[in-house]
């Protein structure tokens, strides 16, 4: 089915683009905005059978127990904590895919459970079976009402298995999507909102259990007008969808995808907003210190030096030159010094030694010892003999030198030569003297010339000139990065910009459409208020974001989540059947007829409420052909108050519970 060309145009001249534009943002985001035919729904439950093995105290055994559910009202009735919500929960778990409330020894118990139901008119069979309490089978059956019931253990001839599960999660899957298909519902997709603005929202999603709320209500001390929660506008959009509006489920889509887009958008601006503010900042400091470097580099342009700089260079150049030779001649001068002087002490050494060796061998030659000089014992003649004839000392038989004939020519020369090397070394004393003087003056010329380039002006000012230089040349560098790095504004794509056209068109489509609707939804579930019970009720504004204004007692108005927990109860039954009424009405596919009511007496509902809420049920059972009610109550006595029931399911004789 094509889209509506209208609407494809609206679209496109609300979002100032083409329709081609639109058209292809449409298909690549998956949308259609094609008005479907959807078959009217219903859903109504035949026989559950439910066997098993109880344990405790209270009637325990084996058990296999089977209910028949017509058409119409139907009350269990049993005291409490005997099975009655049980029922209703076992019918959860096989229709929703997971019970809202199912006791845990109650799991314990089960080995098996079947139901039977007509689906749109056709007839489905619905098979778990339990290992420890979890499911360890499932299926989904087709087939003829007698086959079906052939087919509790294994498929019957002619039933046709759809589909399998081995878990409880693999279950509520299969069963999920099985329903949604069957019934024509589309998920429920919703956006929320980011926890921070530093991120995008997201989309979430609503399947089958969230449609289930309307037809096994809460009780009556819970708040929420339609389904189990009040959250993500639920109710709103569920009442949207069960009265069949056109751009509903379509729109919710678009609406979520258009705030997701949005919402990206946004963060994507908050983030380049704080880039942006922090470059600024950052640009500001830059922009500051290039303005001090120029202000610096022109006052030091300004100065002028006391002295040349190049000249001071070259005169130090020159000094150190000098420097260099005075301390290389200065070296010079003291080793050859100190070399003289070596040879001076060694001379001197020589001449001392010739004289102390003559002097002394004059002495011990002239000596005739009678008597050892260490022992004492006289020296014998012939030892005397010996030495004359031998020349061997008569003492110690060493041999007797001759008298150095040369002595005094080898003195005279150790004379001379001493008296040269004392004279060098004289003369060298001199030049080294003289070098270290010209030395130590080098040095303190050039010692004199860097303290006046470190004080010279000229010097500060070219550090100064070079360093503001570089100081300029950073900051402008800098300056001049962070311009470049100032981000373009974020503008929104045309997938934005379209799916924002046709969420506000479509959202006035919605409420053009509903506008007549909510009101006939009104007046239906007002006089549907009053017949289950709520006599002072004067009317009932439904609203089209989900909440309820209730006027009654003289005409003040105040929220259904202000009304007693009771007549919340009534009014979201009167809000159901009125979805349903509305349906057949105007022909179209809305709610699918099957209500569960739990604990019909509770939340204020006593004694005739309780039976007049029955008795419109029932009522309203009989105006609708294709309304099933589930009522649980504690009160045997409520059903046979009340006429026109369905059937009634109690303990079996001489038992006390359900099963």
């Amino acid at each position: 089915m094509t889209e509506s060309p209208n609407l494809i145009q609206r679209i496109a001249e609300r979002a100032e683009s083409s329709e081609d534009n639109v058209l292809q943002v449409l298909n690549d985001y998956g949308l259609t905005l094609a008005n479907p035919t959807r078959q009217h729904r219903s859903l109504n439950v035949d026989r559950l059978r439910i066997r098993g093995v109880k344990a405790g105290e209270v009637e325990p055994g084996e058990f296999d127990r089977t209910f028949v559910f017509p058409i119409g009202v139907i009350v269990i009735s049993a005291d409490n904590l005997r099975g009655k919500t049980t029922i209703l929960e076992l019918l959860t778990l096989l229709i929703r895919g997971e019970p809202r409330d199912l006791q845990s020894d109650v799991m314990s118990w089960l080995t098996s459970v079947s139901l039977d139901m007509h689906l749109n008119g056709q007839s489905v069979g619905l098979r778990l079976r339990f290992e420890d309490s979890h499911i360890c089978d499932a299926r989904i059956l087709a087939g003829a009402p007698g086959e079906l019931k052939s087919s509790d253990d294994d498929a019957a001839h002619g039933v046709t298995v759809l589909a399998r599960a081995k878990s409880d999660a693999e279950w509520a899957e299969r069963i999920g999507t099985f329903m949604m298909t069957q019934l024509g519902l589309e998920t429920i997709q919703v956006f929320n909102k980011p926890k921070n603005n530093d991120e995008a929202g997201t989309i979430k999603s609503h399947g089958w259990p969230a449609y289930y709320g309307a037809i096994y209500p809460p009780s009556g001390a819970d708040k929420v007008l339609l389904g189990s929660t009040p959250s993500d506008y639920l109710p709103v959009r569920l009442m949207q969808v069960f009265l069949d509006m056109p751009d509903a489920t379509r729109a919710m889509r678009v609406s979520a995808l258009a705030k997701r887009l949005d919402s990206e958008h946004k963060a994507e601006q908050r983030r380049q907003h704080d880039a942006s503010d922090s470059i600024a900042l950052q640009l500001q400091a830059a922009q500051q210190r290039q303005a001090e470097a120029e202000e610096r580099l022109a006052d030091l342009k300004a100065q002028s030096p006391a002295e040349s700089l190049q000249d001071l260079i070259n005169l130090a150049s020159a000094a150190s030159r000098r420097v260099a030779d005075a301390r290389q001649t200065a070296d010079a001068a003291t080793s050859a010094f100190v070399e003289a002087q070596q040879s001076r002490v060694a001379d001197e050494k020589t001449l001392n030694g010739l004289r102390e060796s003559a002097a002394a061998s004059a002495l011990f030659h002239g000596l005739d010892p009678k008597y050892c000089p260490r022992c004492e014992e006289p020296i014998k003649s012939e030892r005397k003999q010996h030495e004359h004839e031998y020349h061997q000392c008569a003492v110690c038989d060493a041999p007797l030198v001759a008298e150095d004939d040369d002595y005094a020519e080898r003195e005279q020369r150790a004379v001379d030569a001493l008296a040269a090397t004392r004279a060098a070394e004289k003369s060298l004393s001199g030049a080294r003297s003289a070098a270290e003087t010209e030395l130590a003056e080098a040095q303190k010329d050039l010692d004199s010339l860097d303290e006046r380039m470190g004080h010279a002006q000229a010097a500060r000012q070219a550090t100064a000139r070079l360093e503001a230089e570089h100081e300029l040349a950073a900051a402008q560098a800098v300056v001049q990065a962070l311009e470049q790095l100032q981000p373009e504004p974020v503008e929104p794509s045309v997938a934005q910009v379209v799916l924002a056209a046709a969420d506000s068109v479509l959202h006035e489509e919605i409420k053009q459409f509903s506008t007549g609707l909510y009101k006939d939804l009104s007046a239906a579930t007002c006089s549907f208020g009053v017949a289950f019970g709520i006599g002072e009720l004067e009317a009932v504004r439904i609203k089209a974001n989900g909440t309820m204004d209730v006027t009654k007692g003289g005409g003040a108005t105040s929220t259904f989540s202000s009304q007693s927990p009771g007549e919340r109860l009534r009014l979201r039954y009167a809000l159901v059947v009125s979805l349903l009424h509305l349906a057949r009405e105007r022909g179209i596919a809305g709610h699918p007829g099957l209500l569960l009511l739990d604990s019909l007496k509770a939340e204020e509902v006593q004694d005739d409420h309780a039976r007049i809420l029955l008795e419109g049920l029932v009522t309203a059972a009989a105006e609708e052909p294709d309304l099933q009610i589930l009522v649980t109550t504690a009160d045997r006595s409520l059903a046979t108050q009340v006429s026109g029931l369905a059937a009634t399911i109690e303990p079996d004789p001489g038992k006390t519970t359900i099963f």
